[in-house]
Protein backbone atom coordinates (compact mmCIF):
# COMPACT_ATOMS: atom_id res chain seq x y z
CA UNK A 1 0.00 0.00 0.00
CA UNK A 2 0.75 3.42 -0.34
CA UNK A 3 0.38 6.82 1.62
CA UNK A 4 -3.07 7.57 0.78
CA UNK A 5 -3.89 4.16 2.87
CA UNK A 6 -0.64 4.07 5.41
CA UNK A 7 -1.37 8.04 6.11
CA UNK A 8 -4.63 8.87 5.02
CA UNK A 9 -6.92 6.07 5.67
CA UNK A 10 -5.11 4.70 9.09
CA UNK A 11 -5.52 8.45 10.15
CA UNK A 12 -9.69 7.81 9.35
CA UNK A 13 -9.62 4.56 10.79
CA UNK A 14 -8.00 5.77 13.85
CA UNK A 15 -10.65 8.58 14.31
CA UNK A 16 -13.35 6.52 13.26
CA UNK A 17 -12.65 4.21 15.80
CA UNK A 18 -12.97 6.91 19.03
CA UNK A 19 -8.99 8.45 18.64
CA UNK A 20 -8.62 11.92 19.32
CA UNK A 21 -7.33 14.01 16.40
CA UNK A 22 -3.79 14.68 18.19
CA UNK A 23 -2.82 11.04 19.10
CA UNK A 24 -4.67 9.37 15.28
CA UNK A 25 -1.82 11.68 13.51
CA UNK A 26 1.14 10.06 15.74
CA UNK A 27 -0.35 6.83 14.42
CA UNK A 28 -0.47 7.97 10.96
CA UNK A 29 2.67 9.73 10.68
CA UNK A 30 4.21 7.05 12.02
CA UNK A 31 2.54 4.35 9.61
CA UNK A 32 4.03 6.42 6.39
CA UNK A 33 7.00 7.04 8.11
CA UNK A 34 7.78 3.59 8.27
CA UNK A 35 7.97 4.00 3.79
CA UNK A 36 10.03 7.17 4.32
CA UNK A 37 12.52 5.91 7.02
CA UNK A 38 15.42 5.43 4.22
CA UNK A 39 18.69 6.29 5.73
CA UNK A 40 20.73 3.87 7.79
CA UNK A 41 23.70 6.04 8.60
CA UNK A 42 24.49 6.90 12.40
CA UNK A 43 24.41 10.83 13.45
CA UNK A 44 27.08 11.99 15.27
CA UNK A 45 26.31 14.89 17.28
CA UNK A 46 28.26 17.77 17.76
CA UNK A 47 27.71 17.06 21.80
CA UNK A 48 29.69 14.00 21.35
CA UNK A 49 26.67 11.32 21.22
CA UNK A 50 26.02 8.93 17.96
CA UNK A 51 22.32 8.06 17.66
CA UNK A 52 22.30 4.84 14.76
CA UNK A 53 18.99 5.29 12.31
CA UNK A 54 16.79 2.46 12.04
CA UNK A 55 15.87 1.76 8.37
CA UNK A 56 12.49 0.94 7.64
CA UNK A 57 12.41 1.09 3.79
CA UNK A 58 14.97 1.89 1.12
CA UNK A 59 13.77 4.59 -1.74
CA UNK A 60 12.50 2.10 -3.83
CA UNK A 61 11.50 -1.54 -3.91
CA UNK A 62 14.32 -3.35 -5.71
CA UNK A 63 13.99 -4.69 -9.03
CA UNK A 64 16.54 -7.72 -8.89
CA UNK A 65 19.53 -8.24 -7.10
CA UNK A 66 22.22 -10.99 -6.04
CA UNK A 67 20.14 -12.81 -3.17
CA UNK A 68 21.16 -10.57 0.28
CA UNK A 69 19.52 -11.88 3.44
CA UNK A 70 20.52 -9.31 5.22
CA UNK A 71 18.66 -6.77 3.42
CA UNK A 72 15.50 -8.82 4.41
CA UNK A 73 16.40 -9.27 7.79
CA UNK A 74 16.80 -5.38 8.36
CA UNK A 75 14.13 -3.67 6.50
CA UNK A 76 12.13 -6.10 4.18
CA UNK A 77 10.61 -9.14 6.94
CA UNK A 78 10.00 -7.15 10.19
CA UNK A 79 8.21 -3.91 8.02
CA UNK A 80 6.75 -4.90 4.96
CA UNK A 81 6.52 -8.87 3.92
CA UNK A 82 6.39 -10.55 7.40
CA UNK A 83 6.33 -14.34 7.25
CA UNK A 84 3.36 -16.12 8.03
CA UNK A 85 5.54 -18.75 9.08
CA UNK A 86 2.36 -21.44 9.26
CA UNK A 87 2.40 -24.60 6.87
CA UNK A 88 5.79 -25.44 5.00
CA UNK A 89 4.56 -23.82 1.77
CA UNK A 90 3.44 -20.56 3.38
CA UNK A 91 6.30 -20.31 6.19
CA UNK A 92 8.26 -17.47 4.48
CA UNK A 93 5.27 -16.36 2.33
CA UNK A 94 3.08 -13.16 3.34
CA UNK A 95 -0.49 -13.45 4.32
CA UNK A 96 -3.42 -11.28 6.43
CA UNK A 97 -4.23 -12.62 9.72
CA UNK A 98 -1.88 -15.09 10.17
CA UNK A 99 -0.30 -16.60 13.22
CA UNK A 100 2.58 -13.98 13.30
CA UNK A 101 -0.23 -11.57 12.64
CA UNK A 102 -1.84 -12.52 15.83
CA UNK A 103 1.19 -12.54 18.02
CA UNK A 104 2.28 -8.76 17.27
CA UNK A 105 -1.50 -7.80 17.65
CA UNK A 106 -0.95 -9.40 21.17
CA UNK A 107 2.14 -7.82 22.05
CA UNK A 108 1.05 -4.06 21.18
CA UNK A 109 -1.93 -4.78 23.54
CA UNK A 110 0.38 -5.88 26.17
CA UNK A 111 2.46 -2.32 25.25
CA UNK A 112 -0.19 -0.28 26.15
CA UNK A 113 1.64 1.84 28.88
CA UNK A 114 4.89 2.60 27.02
CA UNK A 115 6.10 5.71 25.97
CA UNK A 116 6.67 5.04 22.25
CA UNK A 117 3.17 2.40 22.36
CA UNK A 118 1.67 5.13 19.34
CA UNK A 119 4.70 4.82 17.34
CA UNK A 120 5.00 1.11 17.55
CA UNK A 121 0.98 0.98 16.84
CA UNK A 122 1.53 2.51 13.71
CA UNK A 123 4.68 0.57 12.53
CA UNK A 124 2.24 -2.15 13.63
CA UNK A 125 -0.23 -0.97 11.66
CA UNK A 126 1.88 -0.34 8.12
CA UNK A 127 2.64 -4.11 8.12
CA UNK A 128 -0.61 -4.91 9.15
CA UNK A 129 -2.43 -2.99 6.36
CA UNK A 130 0.93 -4.95 3.69
CA UNK A 131 -0.26 -8.52 4.68
CA UNK A 132 -2.96 -7.74 2.53
CA UNK A 133 -1.63 -5.98 -0.63
CA UNK A 134 1.46 -8.17 -0.42
CA UNK A 135 0.17 -11.33 0.22
CA UNK A 136 1.46 -14.66 -1.75
CA UNK A 137 5.10 -12.88 -1.53
CA UNK A 138 8.09 -13.29 0.08
CA UNK A 139 10.53 -10.89 1.42
CA UNK A 140 12.96 -12.45 0.21
CA UNK A 141 15.34 -12.57 -2.95
CA UNK A 142 13.44 -15.47 -3.80
CA UNK A 143 12.06 -17.74 -7.05
CA UNK A 144 8.98 -17.92 -5.65
CA UNK A 145 8.36 -13.73 -6.42
CA UNK A 146 8.99 -15.15 -10.07
CA UNK A 147 5.55 -14.29 -11.20
CA UNK A 148 4.33 -13.14 -15.08
CA UNK A 149 1.94 -10.33 -14.71
CA UNK A 150 -1.11 -10.54 -17.17
CA UNK A 151 -2.75 -7.66 -16.58
CA UNK A 152 -3.04 -4.65 -14.38
CA UNK A 153 -3.01 -0.68 -14.36
CA UNK A 154 0.53 -0.82 -14.05
CA UNK A 155 2.45 -2.75 -16.82
CA UNK A 156 6.11 -3.83 -17.27
CA UNK A 157 8.64 -1.02 -19.08
CA UNK A 158 10.93 -2.24 -21.70
CA UNK A 159 13.91 -1.74 -19.04
CA UNK A 160 11.80 -3.63 -16.57
CA UNK A 161 10.95 -6.67 -19.35
CA UNK A 162 14.86 -7.00 -19.91
CA UNK A 163 15.54 -7.07 -15.84
CA UNK A 164 12.96 -9.96 -16.05
CA UNK A 165 14.84 -11.75 -18.91
CA UNK A 166 17.96 -11.62 -16.47
CA UNK A 167 15.62 -13.48 -13.84
CA UNK A 168 15.88 -16.37 -16.45
CA UNK A 169 19.03 -16.83 -17.67
CA UNK A 170 21.27 -15.81 -14.95
CA UNK A 171 21.40 -18.21 -12.04
CA UNK A 172 21.04 -16.34 -8.88
CA UNK A 173 19.39 -12.87 -9.95
CA UNK A 174 15.91 -13.10 -8.33
CA UNK A 175 13.37 -10.67 -7.51
CA UNK A 176 11.80 -9.29 -3.85
CA UNK A 177 8.45 -9.10 -2.91
CA UNK A 178 6.11 -8.13 -5.21
CA UNK A 179 9.10 -6.50 -7.95
CA UNK A 180 7.52 -8.06 -11.02
CA UNK A 181 3.81 -7.16 -9.96
CA UNK A 182 5.20 -3.49 -10.32
CA UNK A 183 3.02 -1.47 -8.30
CA UNK A 184 -0.60 -2.79 -8.61
CA UNK A 185 -0.64 -4.66 -5.36
CA UNK A 186 -0.92 -1.35 -3.85
CA UNK A 187 -3.30 0.80 -5.96
CA UNK A 188 -6.52 0.36 -3.93
CA UNK A 189 -9.00 0.38 -6.95
CA UNK A 190 -6.62 -2.22 -9.33
CA UNK A 191 -8.05 -5.11 -10.53
CA UNK A 192 -4.80 -7.35 -12.01
CA UNK A 193 -3.93 -10.87 -13.20
CA UNK A 194 -0.34 -12.34 -12.61
CA UNK A 195 1.04 -16.46 -12.85
CA UNK A 196 3.07 -18.61 -11.13
CA UNK A 197 3.89 -21.96 -12.20
CA UNK A 198 1.10 -21.84 -14.56
CA UNK A 199 -1.70 -21.29 -12.14
CA UNK A 200 -3.24 -17.87 -13.14
CA UNK A 201 -3.94 -15.45 -10.04
CA UNK A 202 -6.59 -13.07 -10.21
CA UNK A 203 -6.94 -10.14 -8.01
CA UNK A 204 -9.51 -7.60 -6.96
CA UNK A 205 -7.74 -4.88 -4.58
CA UNK A 206 -10.58 -3.10 -3.35
CA UNK A 207 -12.85 -5.87 -2.44
CA UNK A 208 -10.62 -8.90 -1.85
CA UNK A 209 -7.54 -6.71 0.09
CA UNK A 210 -8.36 -3.24 1.08
CA UNK A 211 -12.02 -3.18 2.11
CA UNK A 212 -10.93 -6.07 4.48
CA UNK A 213 -8.02 -4.59 5.96
CA UNK A 214 -10.04 -1.37 6.54
CA UNK A 215 -12.39 -3.39 8.29
CA UNK A 216 -10.16 -5.85 10.05
CA UNK A 217 -7.59 -2.38 11.19
CA UNK A 218 -10.58 -0.86 12.43
CA UNK A 219 -11.80 -3.67 14.77
CA UNK A 220 -8.09 -4.07 15.95
CA UNK A 221 -7.91 0.16 16.86
CA UNK A 222 -11.51 -0.31 18.96
CA UNK A 223 -10.01 -3.28 20.89
CA UNK A 224 -6.82 -1.23 21.12
CA UNK A 225 -8.85 1.88 22.60
CA UNK A 226 -10.80 -0.80 24.98
CA UNK A 227 -7.59 -1.05 26.67
CA UNK A 228 -6.22 2.40 25.84
CA UNK A 229 -8.64 5.27 26.56
CA UNK A 230 -6.42 7.70 27.13
CA UNK A 231 -5.98 8.09 23.52
CA UNK A 232 -10.02 8.05 23.06
CA UNK A 233 -13.33 6.49 23.79
CA UNK A 234 -14.02 3.92 21.26
CA UNK A 235 -17.03 3.96 19.47
CA UNK A 236 -19.52 2.18 20.24
CA UNK A 237 -20.08 0.24 16.81
CA UNK A 238 -17.61 -2.88 16.70
CA UNK A 239 -17.52 -3.02 12.48
CA UNK A 240 -17.19 -0.13 10.04
CA UNK A 241 -20.57 -0.72 8.51
CA UNK A 242 -21.96 3.27 9.85
CA UNK A 243 -18.82 4.66 7.27
CA UNK A 244 -18.16 1.70 4.55
CA UNK A 245 -19.84 3.27 2.29
CA UNK A 246 -17.89 6.58 1.91
CA UNK A 247 -14.18 4.61 2.89
CA UNK A 248 -15.46 2.86 -0.19
CA UNK A 249 -15.98 5.37 -2.48
CA UNK A 250 -12.74 7.04 -1.12
CA UNK A 251 -10.60 3.92 -2.06
CA UNK A 252 -12.40 4.02 -5.56
CA UNK A 253 -11.09 6.77 -6.66
CA UNK A 254 -8.80 6.82 -9.45
CA UNK A 255 -5.41 8.52 -9.95
CA UNK A 256 -2.09 8.56 -9.46
CA UNK A 257 -0.79 8.58 -5.76
CA UNK A 258 -0.56 12.21 -5.10
CA UNK A 259 -4.06 12.63 -6.43
CA UNK A 260 -5.37 9.45 -4.43
CA UNK A 261 -3.75 11.10 -1.12
CA UNK A 262 -5.05 14.88 -1.65
CA UNK A 263 -8.37 13.41 -2.35
CA UNK A 264 -8.06 11.85 1.07
CA UNK A 265 -6.87 14.66 2.75
CA UNK A 266 -10.05 16.99 0.80
CA UNK A 267 -12.48 14.55 2.70
CA UNK A 268 -11.06 14.69 5.92
CA UNK A 269 -10.29 18.38 6.13
CA UNK A 270 -13.81 19.31 5.18
CA UNK A 271 -15.14 16.37 7.30
CA UNK A 272 -16.47 13.98 4.61
CA UNK A 273 -16.21 11.04 7.74
CA UNK A 274 -17.94 12.95 9.59
CA UNK A 275 -16.19 13.07 13.26
CA UNK A 276 -18.13 13.85 15.89
CA UNK A 277 -15.27 16.46 17.55
CA UNK A 278 -13.87 17.71 14.61
CA UNK A 279 -11.40 20.03 15.16
CA UNK A 280 -8.04 22.01 13.60
CA UNK A 281 -5.75 18.76 13.48
CA UNK A 282 -8.76 17.37 10.96
CA UNK A 283 -8.78 20.46 9.29
CA UNK A 284 -5.13 21.10 8.55
CA UNK A 285 -4.01 17.33 8.14
CA UNK A 286 -1.23 16.95 5.72
CA UNK A 287 2.07 14.66 6.19
CA UNK A 288 5.49 15.82 5.46
CA UNK A 289 8.06 13.27 5.50
CA UNK A 290 10.79 15.50 6.91
CA UNK A 291 8.97 17.07 9.74
CA UNK A 292 9.77 15.03 12.54
CA UNK A 293 13.31 14.45 11.46
CA UNK A 294 13.78 17.98 11.15
CA UNK A 295 12.00 19.19 14.34
CA UNK A 296 14.35 17.08 16.05
CA UNK A 297 17.69 17.23 14.77
CA UNK A 298 19.82 20.17 13.02
CA UNK A 299 22.00 19.67 9.86
CA UNK A 300 24.57 21.61 8.65
CA UNK A 301 26.26 20.39 5.39
CA UNK A 302 29.99 20.61 4.99
CA UNK A 303 31.51 21.17 1.67
CA UNK A 304 33.03 17.99 0.74
CA UNK A 305 36.35 18.94 -0.45
CA UNK A 306 37.48 21.09 2.76
CA UNK A 307 38.78 19.65 6.12
CA UNK A 308 35.42 20.10 7.77
CA UNK A 309 34.38 18.23 5.17
CA UNK A 310 36.59 15.12 5.14
CA UNK A 311 36.43 14.94 8.80
CA UNK A 312 32.22 14.29 8.53
CA UNK A 313 32.91 12.16 5.33
CA UNK A 314 31.41 9.51 7.15
CA UNK A 315 28.69 11.36 8.07
CA UNK A 316 27.20 11.96 4.39
CA UNK A 317 29.79 15.21 5.24
CA UNK A 318 26.90 16.64 8.00
CA UNK A 319 27.34 18.05 11.32
CA UNK A 320 24.36 17.01 13.29
CA UNK A 321 22.93 18.96 16.42
CA UNK A 322 20.57 18.15 18.68
CA UNK A 323 17.43 20.15 19.18
CA UNK A 324 16.00 21.04 22.40
CA UNK A 325 14.26 18.17 24.02
CA UNK A 326 15.89 15.70 21.34
CA UNK A 327 15.12 12.74 23.74
CA UNK A 328 10.97 13.26 23.78
CA UNK A 329 10.98 14.36 19.98
CA UNK A 330 8.59 12.45 17.63
CA UNK A 331 11.63 11.36 15.23
CA UNK A 332 13.60 9.76 18.42
CA UNK A 333 10.65 8.09 19.55
CA UNK A 334 9.69 6.50 16.17
CA UNK A 335 13.20 5.81 15.52
CA UNK A 336 13.27 3.72 18.79
CA UNK A 337 9.72 2.05 18.03
CA UNK A 338 11.52 1.14 14.82
CA UNK A 339 14.35 -0.77 16.56
CA UNK A 340 11.88 -2.35 19.27
CA UNK A 341 9.84 -3.31 16.54
CA UNK A 342 12.36 -4.84 14.29
CA UNK A 343 13.80 -6.76 17.57
CA UNK A 344 10.64 -8.44 18.61
CA UNK A 345 9.12 -9.49 15.22
CA UNK A 346 13.04 -11.55 14.42
CA UNK A 347 13.91 -12.80 18.01
CA UNK A 348 10.36 -13.36 19.16
CA UNK A 349 7.43 -12.84 17.33
CA UNK A 350 8.45 -15.46 14.32
CA UNK A 351 10.61 -17.81 16.99
CA UNK A 352 7.40 -17.82 18.41
CA UNK A 353 5.86 -18.98 15.52
CA UNK A 354 8.15 -22.16 15.22
CA UNK A 355 10.22 -20.10 12.49
CA UNK A 356 13.56 -19.06 13.72
CA UNK A 357 15.98 -17.10 11.83
CA UNK A 358 18.02 -14.82 14.59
Amino acid sequence: MQKDFHYAAIYVLSRLAGMKSEYAEKVAYSSQQVDDAVYDHALKFEDGDIFHQTQTAHKELGFIKSSDVNESFNVWIPFHFLPAAESDDVRLMTKPESTTVNLLKEDILKSGNKNNILYRLGIFLHLYADTYSHQDFKGFYDRYNLVELLDGVEHLSIKDKLKKLATEIIPGVLPIGHALSIKNPDIPYASWKYSRNSQIVEVNNLEERFLPAAKNIFIFLRKFLLQNDVFGLVVEDENLEFRLSELKETLKFRGTLEERYKNWLNKIQNNYFEFKDFDSIDENLNYNDREWFKEAVKVKKCPKFSIEGLKQRAYNYNKFYKKNNFDNAYWTLYMKAAAEHKYKVIHEILPQAGLNVG
